[in-house]
């Protein structure tokens, strides 16, 4: 029979299992994003679009940015709002935010069903990008937990791309859709520095730096937070933030592809033709520390 301290140790050991189940259900539900108001026509029309990787609707021409905002957060909640896995920013350098009439970066929320790992193999949508960037996780008390090399796959498929404007894109959440989480460390502090490079079947397609996202990713991953707290998206221990694009945004055409951030390693994913069948790498999830 146990003795008395075996007997605490137990206890301790199954009271420990109950509080980590119990802390993760309240972070689950801390995940849900509530709409802020019955959803309009446009809106629903937006979360099918999202939901079923169909082409956006028009977005009115007096849309302004705060009613932007406000359609983004309905979409959000009719589509994917209770599986959230974090935020993206978009438009994070001046070239992007001068073709949009555009201050500042937007920002957008990642879908938890668009979370990919490293050898993932995407179909073909129309509409497909890649974007080379740098992610975090977000710790216990804001600050990054963990930097890891991302890939975010957005779906910019609009009627008339040459007639979107920066209400289309803030409205359709930023055209989010897919992202690969790659290996990870401990965040850099001279992030920015680093050299980054895209290959397509073997070929490079383009070289940057990560400075290229608002000078610095770590500067961007506090605009970031900043900007969804604002727009009053829950900010929690473990969400995803992608800090923006390095280099060229490519269009997501079939083939072979490496993504190559010097020490913090490559990512490797493969696109199908929309016709092929393209299984998702499942992803383990990297700890927040």
């Amino acid at each position: 029979m146990p003795n008395g301290n075996e007997k605490v140790r137990r206890t301790r050991r199954v009271t420990a299992r109950y509080a980590a189940a119990a802390a993760t259900a309240i972070f689950a539900s801390a995940l849900c994003v509530a709409p802020v108001r019955a959803a309009t026509e446009l809106e629903t029309a937006i979360a099918n679009a999202l939901l079923h990787s169909t082409a956006f609707p028009d977005v009115p021409k007096d849309v302004d940015v705060d009613a932007a905002y406000q359609i983004q957060a309905n979409a959000v909640a009719a589509s994917f709002g209770g599986q959230i896995a974090g935020y993206k920013a978009a438009l994070t350098n001046r070239a992007m935010q001068r073709r949009f009439d555009a201050d500042q970066p937007i920002v957008g929320v990642l879908p938890e069903s668009g979370r990919l790992a490293s050898d993932a193999v995407i179909r073909a949508v129309p509409g497909l990008k890649i974007e080379v960037e740098i992610g975090f996780l977000v710790g216990a008390d804001g600050a990054p937990a963990t930097m890891f090399a991302a890939i975010e796959l957005p779906r910019l498929d609009y009627p008339n791309m040459k007639e979107v404007t920066l209400a289309d894109v803030i409205a359709t959440d930023a055209s989010a859709y897919r992202f690969i989480v790659g290996p990870s460390s401990v965040p850099d502090p001279n992030v920015r520095q680093t050299e980054v490079s895209l290959e397509k079947d073997g070929a490079q397609v383009f070289a940057a730096f990560a400075s290229d996202a608002m000078d610095d990713p770590g500067r961007s991953y506090d605009w970031t937070l900043d900007a969804a707290r604002s727009h009053g998206y829950p900010v929690r221990r473990g969400m995803v933030v992608l800090t923006g694009a390095l280099g060229r945004v490519v269009d997501g055409v079939p083939g072979t592809y490496v993504a190559h951030y010097g020490a913090l390693g490559d990512v490797r994913f493969k696109i199908e033709a929309a016709d092929a069948a393209a299984p998702a790498a499942a992803l383990p999830v990297p700890a927040a520390e």
